[in-house]
């Protein structure tokens, strides 16, 4: 089974005994909560985040490759945006043009999705003119190091509204893989005391941004709409995206591919 990989070469730390607990846990108990689980493919799950702390197509992350958006990326031709291609954050409500890509530092494509009651939410909202960085978090009810990962969104990265950091996140599929469904939606949400937008991607339109099923998938876009951190998996802590947040705050201009 392949290691877990993240963008810019940064690997995803292997999960601490007591997270493996918090995540096996997380496994059975989302049948009570969440939806049936299929308790042999839980076990798998859970076996599997004893070396992977990311979720893929057979239960682990895709095989990294020397270009991992090569394949993935909405325009893989996409330029990626360097210092000297700054622009100050917009002054208007517009957000910035493509073209759009997948690639750090490429332009973030902006979405429309519905919340778990129906209510759409779009990326490009006013608060995106107002927010100093935007946080997506793309998950399966299914996927145990998702779960382990919605545990400590509030507590590990809630913090960051006080810096003008906004987070979502997106539920593509239930826990029996089906595309994702209000019902399943609402009870992450209630189960995982979430105070962030909670969306359903039931038809993959972000796919590009997680290949292979690999989730989690993180990603933090800043406020001139350009891809500053890209990863898949979790740990304890959130450490990578908290030290990725730490870096876009003290350096909102300058991108390094």
């Amino acid at each position: 089974m392949a290691s877990t990989y993240r963008t810019r070469d940064v690997r995803a730390s292997t999960l601490a005994t007591k997270a493996l607990a918090l995540a096996a846990r997380g496994a059975f108990d989302s049948e009570k909560e969440i939806g049936p689980v299929n308790r042999p493919a839980a076990a798998v799950l859970t076996f599997a985040a004893l070396a992977l702390s990311a979720c893929g197509s057979s239960g682990g992350a895709p095989t990294p490759s020397a270009s991992p958006d090569a394949a993935t990326s909405p325009d893989a031709t996409a330029p990626t945006d360097t210092t000297a291609a700054v622009d100050a954050p917009a002054t208007t409500n517009v957000y910035p043009p493509g073209p759009y890509g997948s690639r750090t530092c490429a332009r973030f494509e902006p979405f429309t999705l519905n919340r778990c009651d129906g209510t759409p939410w779009s990326f490009n909202q006013d608060d995106f003119f107002t927010s100093s960085a935007t946080v997506v978090i793309i998950s399966a009810v299914w996927c145990v190091p998702c779960q382990m990962e919605a545990r400590q969104i509030e507590s590990q990265l809630g913090p960051y509204r006080d810096r003008g950091v906004r987070i979502v996140q997106i539920l593509v599929q239930n826990a029996d893989h089906t595309a994702i469904t209000s019902g399943p939606c609402q009870a992450w949400v209630d189960r995982y005391q979430l105070q962030i937008p909670e969306l359903m991607d039931p038809e993959q339109r972000l796919q590009p941004y997680y290949p292979g099923l690999a989730f989690p998938g993180n990603i933090i876009v800043d406020r001139q709409g350009r891809i500053r951190y890209r990863a898949y998996g979790t740990e304890t802590g959130l450490t990578a995206i908290r030290s990725a947040l730490d870096d876009v705050l003290a350096n909102p201009t300058t991108c390094t591919p």
